[in-house]
């Protein structure tokens, strides 16, 4: 099994292309951990100083001016995530979602986003597992179009939604 090592930006088509064709292992390379931890203690340090920021400690659309209590917060981010996972139709091939996962964890290392090191780490895991979500092949939200497809993909980790751990069996309806 090939084993790619992911330097925020170095991701490759020939890499990608692999990512698509089989399964592969994935390691962060050490370079991209300060930039994690940098974005995150800027989210951290913007929390300490009581600073609004939006989705982070607002509601969304007509209410991103309502501040959200800090007992609520992770509420807010799972009721998000689940509103999202809004998607119909047949489910995306392994293939495919394996090539989201990937995509959006070299993303996510880039070191913009402010999430943990610890998110990015458990999607790795999930990969090298050949643990895939089903992300319904239908279906979005938002100007980006990613809204759904990623919520059903972050479904998973909150003990939520479908996934398949064993390629060999077939996949559920």
């Amino acid at each position: 099994m090939n084993t790619i090592t992911l330097t925020p930006g170095q991701l490759s088509l020939s890499q990608l292309y692999d990512v698509w064709r089989h399964p592969v292992q994935l390691r962060l390379d050490a370079s991209a951990i300060d930039g994690i931890n940098a974005s995150v203690a800027c989210v951290n340090d913007s929390d300490a100083e009581g600073r609004t920021a939006y989705g982070i400690n607002t509601g969304f659309g007509l209410l991103a001016q309502t501040r959200i209590a800090d007992e609520d917060l992770q509420n807010l981010q799972r009721s998000l995530v689940l509103s999202h996972a809004a998607g119909v139709g047949d489910p995306l091939d392994d293939a495919m979602v394996r090539l989201i996962m990937v995509l959006k964890i070299n993303s996510l290392a880039r070191g913009f986003s402010g999430i943990r090191l610890s998110v990015i780490e458990a999607l790795i895991a999930l990969v090298n597992a050949d643990v895939y979500p089903l992300i319904p092949a239908k279906g979005s939200v938002g100007a980006s179009g990613d809204l759904a497809p990623l919520a059903h993909l972050s479904l998973t980790m909150l003990g939520e939604g479908s996934a398949v751990c064993d390629t060999h069996l077939p996949r559920p309806p």
